[in-house]
């Protein structure tokens, strides 16, 4: 069973094998201890797939594990309104980790402002 999940998670964890075509956006920074990176696979203003990089700590993994899921199959209007406290609530993080949050938000927000890639 811990398999299956840990399988489920690698689907919406870690860059693309092949980021040709994905948006991607990254926020904050390793030296930090907190960076996201985002990407998206948009088609016709919806979110067909979303991965998350995460360099930080469990309860962000977490959170940019739930808010990939619930991205998936989302508009971009869907995807532009929503802010670090939906997404802290999505993975019901500690008050004193939702920074964690906003920090995939501007990862989130990045990638929606970018241009699909050519090759990453």
């Amino acid at each position: 069973m811990a398999r299956e999940a840990d399988d489920e998670r690698y689907a919406y964890l870690g860059a693309p094998s092949d980021s040709t075509g994905w948006q991607y956006g990254q926020a904050g920074s390793v030296g930090a201890d907190l960076r996201i990176d985002c990407w998206l696979d948009v088609r016709d203003a919806t979110i067909q797939r979303a991965r998350f990089e995460v360099f930080a700590g469990e309860q962000a993994r977490c959170a940019a594990l739930a808010l990939a899921q619930w991205l998936e199959g989302r508009d971009l209007e869907q995807a532009r309104a929503v802010n670090g406290l939906d997404i802290a609530a999505m993975a019901d993080m500690a008050d004193e980790a939702r920074s964690q949050a906003l920090c995939i938000e501007d990862a989130l927000q990045a990638a929606m402002n970018a241009t699909r890639t050519d090759r990453r």
